[in-house]
């Protein structure tokens, strides 16, 4: 019986943090709001006990901070933490590519190309979440399930940012969506060299445009 209460408590944590991560990337809790304990329990119809356990989780995952005598707000990341971000993806992304290509599937490369497809229609609010998916699709097969995890989560500490930025400025989404089809399309005819320094470009000028457009939002 021990065993299984424990078991239950851990899977209503999850929820609880599956579901206030989903909050605060939907735009839900905006950049820099408080996030109180007691609000979000009566919210989500649990205790606080799970609440403060699922911001904990966030705040190790960047999506949290804990503030002095304000408590838990949404973390708001500056052009510089930005800039560090993306030089880590690009370190584990291009390592992660360089490994997958040699083993991806047939059937790898079609889900990649499903969520591509998705992507030229989706909704800015879905952006974040294919985007995440179509990435994922073609790591997968580098078997490297921690780096992965490590990338996930700097996708979903960025992702408000990259989403604002590529809805307000449409010839940067669309030149994103083409290198997008470059990066599935070589790594569908295995040329390996290419694609990584597609994926290269891609990151650096998301990184550039990126630092670019938050310092122009912290100075107006």
């Amino acid at each position: 019986m021990i065993a299984r209460a424990k078991i239950e408590r851990k899977s209503l944590s999850a929820q609880v943090v599956d579901a206030l991560r989903q909050m605060i990337l939907s735009g839900e809790y905006a950049l820099g709001a408080q996030l109180r304990q007691d609000e979000i329990a009566q919210k989500l119809g649990v205790s606080r006990i799970p609440v403060r356990e699922a911001l904990q989780q966030l705040e190790a995952e960047g999506l949290v901070a804990t503030i002095p005598y304000k408590g838990s707000v949404v973390a708001q990341l500056s052009p510089a933490q930005v800039r560090e971000y993306y030089e880590v993806r690009l370190l584990l992304e291009i390592d992660l590519l360089s490994r997958a290509i040699p083993q991806l599937t047939a059937k790898q490369i079609k889900k990649a190309e499903a969520v591509l497809k998705d992507l030229h229609t989706a909704e800015p609010g879905r952006w974040g979440a294919l985007n995440w998916q179509l990435h994922e699709a073609l790591y997968e097969p580098a078997q490297r399930p921690v780096m992965l995890d490590m990338v996930k989560r700097i996708h979903d500490s960025l992702d408000r940012y990259v989403r604002l930025h590529l809805s307000m400025t449409p010839a940067i989404h669309d030149r994103s969506m083409d290198e997008h089809e470059q990066l599935v399309a070589l790594c569908r005819d295995g040329k390996g060299a290419e694609a990584v320094e597609v994926l290269r470009a891609h990151l650096t000028h998301a990184l550039e445009e990126l630092v670019v457009f938050l310092e122009g939002q912290e100075a107006a």
